[in-house]
């Protein structure tokens, strides 16, 4: 299982049912204790090729709305006008962040200098860092920086 350290944004691969004592796993690179939680899929998840299935992920900033599904599998995220959704702010790389639509999931795609944070609804809370991440439900990111979901920074997204 991947664990997102909280603090400097690793990877770390842990194995629940390994854990010593009931010791708690650290991460890799600062020796921060990982905090995570087992999420199981839902049974009756449809194929990813299945006819007629609709996958479909809505972003939210602002007054913007962008879809992002087969017919639209990308969309880029950043300072500069370039991309699909432009966020204005110190922390915000140009090219910070992208969204793809791949074999039947959205992958959330850091490739930033101050990782983006991701809020998934009944998850804990990651920074992402030069890394991509698999994601469903609903939630919140932050480009370079932690937010709410009132934040004016926040973008909110949903799987549909």
């Amino acid at each position: 299982m991947l664990a997102f350290c909280e603090e400097c944004g690793a990877k770390n691969e842990i194995d629940p049912q390994k854990m010593e004592g009931g010791k708690p796993p650290r991460c890799n690179k600062c020796d921060t204790v990982l905090k995570f939680s087992i999420v199981h899929p839902p049974p009756s998840a449809p194929s990813a090729d299945e006819p007629g299935v609709l996958h479909l992920l809505e972003l939210r900033f602002h007054d913007h709305i962008i879809e992002i599904s087969q017919a639209r599998p990308t969309v880029t995220m950043g300072r500069q006008r370039h991309n699909d959704l432009v966020v204005q702010d110190n922390r915000v790389s140009r090219s910070h962040a992208r969204f793809e639509y791949r074999k039947g999931q959205f992958l959330l795609i850091d490739q930033s200098t101050n990782g983006t944070y991701v809020f998934i609804k009944g998850q804990k809370g990651m920074n992402l860092k030069q890394d991509e991440l698999p994601v469903q439900g609903s939630g919140i990111i932050g480009l370079g920086r932690k937010v709410t979901p009132d934040s004016p920074q926040a973008i909110h997204f949903t799987v549909i």
